[in-house]
């Protein structure tokens, strides 16, 4: 009796919760219509206007030439009477620094030699002046430079080049 008392309930409870189909349907009298998107028309920016860029006004040294580049200053030093000798088991190179720029001028310096034209450095002295200053501070016209080569060769016959360094450049003091 039980059996037949639940699956009575169970059958009286299919029965009321049976699939209900339903379909959403609009009925006129109560729906809204639907508003208009409004038509936006669109905003153009106007190009901006470009101003032209002035073109860089060049940088002119006191002699009233342009500075082009940072090897500019170079062109107004120049090496004279350069004497390499031994004394006392050392080698020494002594020279004239000469500055045609009408301003002190600042550099560093130094001389390598080689073996053969174009070859290995095999010794090096960096120039300084009397002071004993290795950043040389070189006023208009002639200043001295000396420097001492350490080595255990002889230098006096070989090939060498005077050159200033490039980190430093050569530059108004």
């Amino acid at each position: 009796m039980r059996r037949i008392a639940v699956c009575a309930g169970l059958a009286l409870c299919m029965l009321l919760c049976g699939c209900v189909h339903d379909e959403p349907v609009l009925m006129p009298a109560y729906t809204l219509p639907p508003e208009p998107t409004p038509t936006i028309a669109p905003t153009i920016a106007p190009t901006p206007t470009i101003a032209p860029t002035p073109s860089p006004t060049p940088l002119i040294d006191v002699t009233g030439a342009d500075i082009e580049g940072v090897d500019h200053f170079r062109q107004y030093l120049r090496f004279r009477n350069i004497q390499v000798y031994e004394q006392c088991e050392d080698t020494f190179v002594d020279a004239v620094l000469v500055n045609a720029y009408p301003l002190p001028l600042m550099c560093a310096a130094s001389v390598t030699f080689y073996e053969e034209e174009g070859g290995e450095a095999i010794a090096e002295g960096k120039l300084q002046t009397r002071d004993g200053e290795y950043v040389l501070l070189l006023q208009p016209g002639e200043t001295t430079v000396f420097a001492q080569i350490d080595t255990d060769m002889r230098l006096t016959d070989m090939f060498f080049e005077l050159s200033f360094d490039a980190s430093l450049g050569v530059l108004p003091a």
